[in-house]
């Protein structure tokens, strides 16, 4: 089943910027009526569906096309190639954000990370992140000069703020003096009773920073090799993507971590 202008013709189209699966099913939720859909991606994804089933859909290829067919007539379409969505009754879509969707790319780009030395665990403990949450994974290219190239992949993929614990407070000092020498907002909380044992926790806006700023700031985490304790945040449509660096980007082993959660769903690459 393919669709094409006289598919899509009676279709109210909408531009978009920014898209999720989350948004989509916010849309199903409200245009389409119980019922069986054939749901089709035109790639590998082709089956039939009831309304309730739809909305628990937990994972599609947003780089794929994407239709909803009722008793074989079209009546939503999105469609990643010229960032449009169809459908057959008009609806109010409020969007926000980048010009290409970190989620709609990223999930269709990772994998399941699954890590031997519990690495998940030990940041969930470290940062309060949700114990059931999704973790996803993605590789990064070998490059000759990784401080340079990770500022420009976290300017691109609009990174807000980071935050870190520290045990020691060899590179404390670093930070706080880069904060202030970018006029960066920043907080800096510690905990326990002696020197030896405190505990510092770190946090640092970088919205507003040049790329040069973070060039910085991403050169200073690499002299002290505290790459894949450093949580970057990325606020998308529906929520917060808690992304890590982790690896040597010099040799081709560099990877992405990232932990996301929605109200209470896990993303997850199964359906």
């Amino acid at each position: 089943m393919n669709f094409d202008a006289l598919d899509v013709q009676h279709l109210y189209a909408h531009t978009f910027q920014t898209i999720d699966l989350f948004l989509l099913k916010s849309i199903w939720s409200d245009v389409l009526l119980l019922g069986s859909y054939r749901v089709i991606d035109y790639g590998v994804l082709d089956m039939e569906l009831a309304k309730p089933q739809l909305l628990q859909l937990r994972w599609i290829d947003l780089t794929l096309p994407f239709g909803i067919y009722s008793n074989e007539k079209l009546v939503f379409l999105y469609d990643p190639y010229h960032r449009k969505l169809h459908t057959d009754t008009v609806v109010s879509i409020e969007l926000a954000g980048h010009n290409v969707s970190f989620l709609d790319f990223i999930l269709a780009h990772s994998q399941t990370f699954h890590d031997p030395d519990s690495y998940s665990l030990k940041m969930e403990d470290a940062y309060g992140l949700a114990p059931d949450s999704q973790w996803r994974e993605f590789g990064l290219p070998k490059v000759k000069a990784p401080a340079a190239f990770i500022a420009d992949l976290l300017i691109a993929l609009g990174v807000t703020s980071f935050q870190v614990v520290l045990y020691n407070s060899k590179l404390l000092s670093h930070l706080e003096s880069w904060a202030k020498r970018t006029g960066s907002d920043h907080a800096i909380e510690s905990s326990g009773k002696w020197t030896w044992s405190k505990t510092y926790e770190v946090s640092c806006d970088v919205s507003r920073q040049s790329v040069q700023a973070v060039h910085q700031l991403v050169s200073l985490l690499e002299h002290y090799e505290e790459w894949e304790g450093f949580l970057f945040l990325i606020p998308t449509e529906t929520g917060i993507v808690s992304l890590f660096i982790g690896g040597d980007l010099t040799e081709g082993y560099g990877f992405g971590v990232f932990q996301y959660e929605h109200t209470g769903e896990v993303v997850s690459n199964e359906i």
